[in-house]
């Protein structure tokens, strides 16, 4: 009986590695029946998605756009122009009409100096003006009697011309007094010291009573219904500035404002150190303190110097961690994000990708929005 066992154990084992070699000359001979120019499918990882053309889901195409870069450039307003008013005349302090902050009213009068001198002299000019006006109409009066006499032969002729020399000589000093009282005249408006009218008061330099000198400074004034904003530009920004137009709008930060300037002036020169321009916006009217040291904000749009561009988030496509544009024929173009950009665009770069460029707006795949 054991014997029995045994032969039936040995033929099953017999039968399993039969059926194992059959089954390994079956594989054998399908590998030899496969051809040897046939290749193996591709993985994702093995694709060329740059080059592989894409059916878009849209025609619709849009043009590259240039990046730029924002530029916030920070100036304080001063006075549209300043001066500094001197005494023309030597004389004391008798008063001063404005202190610092005033605004100089009608006539422009800041102080007013001593003149009780120079009144005199001109009471003594007009003195002497009324005398040699008799002097002159009476030897008026003799050249006439004489000339008369002369010609009937009844007096000298040396006789008349005396009269008709105290007649001249008079007459002369008469207009030497006239001229020195315009002289005086105006000395004595120049006792008044004026600036101009709505002018402020920068720095006062004087008080009552005290000794001015010809030539002395009595005071700084400023113009402040206007204002003026000094920026200092660079080629680049100063480019942008022009393309702003006309009207240039400048931000209040400390008040949330905002006011429109006026290209003043450009300075010719060039400051070597800074290698900029020197340029002034001008303010005439806005919601502001019309004073110096109001701080604004010139917001320019510089070109961005890396050569970035603008798309839209819809254009592009991502694929195994790369993003790509379409063009309108279908072919990718791989580009390297650099970020978000306002209004739904991405800032991005490729050394195929130029302002100007049509890619598609809607191609076929997964947006990166």
């Amino acid at each position: 009986m054991k014997s029995n066992t045994l032969w039936i154990v040995v033929v099953l084992i017999g039968m399993l590695v039969f059926a194992g070699c059959t089954e390994g000359d079956d594989e054998a001979r399908a590998e030899q029946a496969v051809p040897a120019s046939a290749s193996v499918p591709e993985t994702p990882s093995q694709a060329t998605p740059d080059t592989k053309p894409v059916k878009p889901a849209s025609t619709e195409t849009f043009a590259v756009r240039e990046a730029a870069r924002t530029a916030t450039l920070t100036a304080f307003t001063r006075a549209r122009s300043t001066m500094t008013l001197v005494s023309e005349v030597s004389a004391r302090v008798e008063r001063v009409r404005a202190d610092v902050g005033d605004t100089l009213g009608k006539g422009g009068v800041f102080a007013q100096l001593d003149n009780t001198f120079i009144r005199l002299d001109l009471e003594k000019n007009r003195a002497d003006q009324k005398r040699l006006k008799s002097d002159v109409l009476f030897y008026g009066r003799e050249r006439e009697r004489y000339g008369n006499l002369v010609k009937s032969r009844t007096a000298a002729q040396s006789t008349l011309d005396s009269h008709e020399r105290d007649h001249d000589m008079a007459l002369q000093q008469l207009k030497g007094l006239q001229i020195e009282e315009r002289r005086l005249e105006e000395q004595l408006s120049r006792h008044t010291l004026r600036g101009p009218e709505g002018w402020k008061v920068i720095e006062r330099s004087i008080e009552p009573g005290e000794w001015v000198n010809t030539g002395e400074k009595v005071a700084e004034l400023g113009r402040y219904d206007v204002l003026l904003v000094p920026f200092a530009l660079s080629s680049t920004e100063f480019a942008a500035l022009k393309a702003l137009g006309d009207s240039v709008p400048l931000n209040l930060p400390d008040t949330g404002g905002s006011v429109q300037a006026l290209l003043e002036r450009v300075s010719p020169g060039f400051d070597p150190e800074t290698r900029k321009i020197n340029v002034d916006l001008q303010i005439s009217s806005g919601n502001l303190p019309f004073r110096g040291g109001v701080r604004t904000e010139l917001v320019l749009d510089l070109p961005d110097p890396g050569g970035s561009v603008l798309v839209p988030s819809s254009a592009l496509l991502k694929a195994y961690e790369e993003y790509f544009l379409v063009t309108p024929d279908g072919n990718r173009v791989r580009v390297v994000m650099l970020g978000s950009a306002p209004g739904g665009l991405m800032r991005v770069t490729s050394p195929d990708v130029r302002p100007g460029d049509r890619f598609l707006k809607f191609p076929a795949g997964t947006s990166a929005g």
